[in-house]
């Protein structure tokens, strides 16, 4: 297997932690696909970007 892609959802910085460990078990790095970059722990920008999207998208959908 090259690689995996999850599709994360949900609210808060906690839902990273989980992913990381993930990355860290199988000995590979994290793609934020927001950021384009590879991200460490603690680098939340990319999500918060995706949260704040997904907010507008479904206030303005209502």
């Amino acid at each position: 297997m090259d690689s995996i892609m999850l599709h994360i959802r949900g609210s808060g910085d906690d839902v990273l932690g989980p992913v990381f460990r993930l990355a860290e078990a199988l000995r590979c790095k994290v793609l934020d696909l927001a950021e384009g970059d590879l991200i460490n722990p603690g680098q939340t920008s990319g999500w918060h970007a995706f949260q704040q999207f997904r907010d507008r998208v479904i206030r303005s959908a209502q």
